[in-house]
């Protein structure tokens, strides 16, 4: 399976937001308009992190994914509940790690020219909320011996600075950002949205700003 199809098959892990509400796996989803949501309740947490509808700039939630459409997004608290979201690629984020919240939503981007994606652009958004800053950097350090981000070689886009430290590649399906900071470790994808061939076109460079323009937008956040 592909990263871009396991991705948007995936949900996000809320490590950190209390457990009332969550399912039986640890796994749970939140409503855009929940008021458990508001700032004040979700402060620090990784749930707090994830943009609603338009909050970043032409991007609105995906309404294909029956876990995250009409949610701010789906979490979980296990490393079994993130492995069912997820597809089974959950287990190199608790190799050695504790991670407290897991989120996840699937973004689309209807503005990006047809050109670079057919009907847009599709977004996937991960964010891991880990007990303390050590954590965050150590498992950014620790991913890139997993064999999913070692078989790509990634650039430091040090300029624009994303978060504390950041990586990019091209994987020939999507732009994949990497990111920590503060107690936060996350993943942004931006690919194509479903449409006639050619799916993706590699190296696009306005697809590419899109996706460290979300990145940049979920950092802030932090």
């Amino acid at each position: 399976m592909t990263r871009l199809s396991s991705l948007v098959t995936c949900a996000a892990i809320a490590l950190g937001v209390s457990l009332a509400g969550c399912g039986s796996n640890g796994s749970s989803t939140t409503q855009q308009n929940d008021a458990s949501t508001s700032d004040a309740a979700t402060a620090a947490t990784a749930l707090s992190m994830v943009p609603k509808a338009n909050e970043v700039t032409g991007w609105t939630i995906a309404t294909d994914n029956d876990k995250t459409s009409g949610m701010v997004a789906a979490t979980g608290t296990t490393e079994k509940a993130v492995e069912d979201l997820i597809d089974g690629a959950a287990a190199d984020f608790f190799n050695g790690f504790t991670p407290v919240q897991f989120a996840w939503q699937n973004y689309i981007n209807t503005t990006l020219p047809v050109s670079d994606a057919p009907a847009g652009a599709t977004g996937v958004l991960h964010v891991l909320q880990m007990p303390d800053a050590a954590q965050a950097s150590g498992l950014y350090a620790s991913l890139l011996s997993a064999s999913l981000y070692s078989k790509y070689t990634w650039a430091d886009p040090s300029s624009p600075v994303i978060g504390s430290r950041s990586r990019i590649v091209d994987t020939n399906q999507t732009w994949w950002i990497n990111f920590y900071k503060g107690n936060f470790y996350v993943e942004v994808e931006v690919g194509p949205s479903a449409g006639p061939a050619p799916d993706y076109t590699s190296g696009l460079q306005s697809t590419k700003a899109a996706a460290i323009a979300f990145a940049q937008a979920v950092a802030a956040k932090i």
